[in-house]
């Protein structure tokens, strides 16, 4: 009888836990929600952001230790590494807040080509942890999206 109770037990723990690690859908990229300039200088700058993405699981996750770098017009400007752990709730859309380190020399040299265009590309690359249960996997970071530069 025990070793049944034991049998019965094993069972319904393994399929618990099979059951609870459903495969993590991918985070989308919705929009640059805003972006603020802390702190302006000749060579580096300091440019903040809030960046929306939506969960489509059907349970929260959380990131954490994320790293990544921006182009303007496939020119890397900066790098931001993002060290706290920002809780994502199930079906819906979260903001990320970044803190940019901006290479200026770069910006200006994308700067003339802003100006003809009247367009820029932004495309964020790099790496992020997201997992639950004190879990974490490895997730890719990759936004793009045009921006339209209106000066005058």
């Amino acid at each position: 009888m025990k070793k049944s109770f034991l049998l019965i037990l094993a069972v319904l723990l393994t399929w618990g836990m099979i059951s609870s690690c459903e495969k993590v859908k991918d985070l989308e990229f919705v929009r640059v929600a805003g972006v603020s300039l802390d702190d302006l200088g000749f060579s580096k700058s300091i440019v903040r952001m809030t960046l929306a993405y939506y969960n489509p699981n059907n349970f929260k996750l959380q990131l954490k230790d994320a790293s990544f770098d921006l182009f303007f017009d496939d020119t890397q400007v900066g790098h931001s590494i993002q060290d706290t752990l920002i809780r994502i709730p199930a079906k819906d859309t979260f903001y990320f807040p970044v803190k940019l380190e901006v290479n200026m020399e770069n910006v200006l040299k994308n700067a003339w080509g802003a100006l003809v265009n009247k367009e820029v590309t932004i495309r964020a690359t790099g790496n992020c942890k997201v997992g639950k249960g004190g879990v974490y996997f490895p997730f890719p970071i990759k936004c793009e999206t045009r921006q339209p530069l209106k000066f005058f």
